[in-house]
């Protein structure tokens, strides 16, 4: 899905879907390397839509991995993940010396459950802390966050502020459309001081995406991910529903249930598959679903709805 390729100091590829021209990197993100590399710990980049966050989160990728870092990224915008499916906040390890970050798998995921953040805020904090402290505990020594681009308004500053604060950060990187973007999540920042502030300038190469194609980006990610799934009947005698909103099945209907997607989780709430409910059966005391999960697996203690439908040609739909 993506790949970092030196060709020269100067320019690198990345790659999400389809070959991109090389592109040219800016003289500030060289010092940002460099100033990561010496302080390591946890690096979180703020910006709008579309203003290259995950070329740059893969670029610090690369570059750290060359110097002999131990590298995680968490991709934690549930809308346009870099990798592992939509509606998650997913975590890849990558090792020292790798030439190429190509098709990168997810580590772990933690569900939230949504493509957007909104009213979603509590999962999507959290989840970002466990896939943090996960990095740190299996080693990582540099742990780059990509965030969503909810980044205006008093909701956006109570999101960024929290996950700053609970994953640790000790590098924010802030690319900024003009000068005052960003700045009321920033300010606070500086004055409590233990936090390196970067502020970057858009790049030029940074493409603006439309709705239809963010919605088709999410369609091919689901496509890609529940490729090879099958069905599989669990019992919830065996598995517990996480059910904060949906009051569906306690009130004995669970119709509006059908091509719910689903994190399957073990007992500490990440993710081990998704999958997509195609029947509950109350009074069977089953549930149906799609999953790329094989066999049975004695961990999966939890099963958490989400609020996607996915539809016919892998669309999705927020129920709520």
């Amino acid at each position: 899905m993506y790949e970092v390729q030196a060709g020269t100091q100067d320019k690198f590829h990345l790659i999400k879907g389809k070959p991109l021209p090389p592109v040219k990197v800016p003289s500030c993100w060289k010092e940002l390397v460099e100033d990561i590399h010496r302080v390591k710990g946890v690096v979180v980049i703020l910006g709008a839509s579309d203003t290259g966050k995950t070329t740059l989160a893969f670029y610090l990728a690369g570059e750290l991995l060359k110097r002999r870092n131990r590298v995680s990224i968490v991709s934690a915008d549930v809308g346009q993940c870099a990798f592992g499916p939509p509606a998650t906040i997913s975590m890849a390890m990558l090792e020292p010396g790798a030439k190429f970050l190509q098709e990168v798998p997810a580590h772990s995921m933690y569900f939230v459950g949504s493509t957007s953040p909104v009213g979603h805020f509590l999962q999507t904090v959290v989840g970002v802390k466990k896939q943090v402290e996960r990095s740190l505990r299996e080693g990582a020594e540099v742990v780059v966050v990509d965030t969503s681009g909810l980044v205006s308004g008093g909701a956006a500053w109570e999101l960024k502020s929290h996950k700053i604060e609970l994953a640790g950060a000790r590098c924010v990187v802030a690319i900024q459309k003009e000068r005052r973007e960003l700045e009321d999540i920033l300010l606070p920042l500086e004055r409590r001081g233990g936090i390196k502030l970067h502020r970057l300038p858009v790049s030029e190469h940074a493409k603006a995406r439309s709705y239809e194609q963010r919605r088709e980006y999410r369609r091919q990610r689901y496509e890609e991910y529940f490729r090879d799934a099958g069905m599989k009947s669990l019992s919830l005698k065996d598995v517990s529903l996480v059910n904060p909103y949906d009051m569906a099945i306690q009130e004995g209907d669970s119709n509006t249930l059908r091509r719910r997607l689903v994190g399957l989780n073990d007992c500490d709430n990440f993710s081990i598959a998704l999958g997509i409910i195609e029947d509950v059966d109350l009074q069977g005391g089953t549930i149906r679903l799609e999953t790329p999960l094989r066999a049975a697996r004695d961990d999966v203690g939890l099963i958490r709805l989400g609020s996607v439908v996915i539809e016919d040609g892998w669309y999705d739909r927020m129920v709520r």
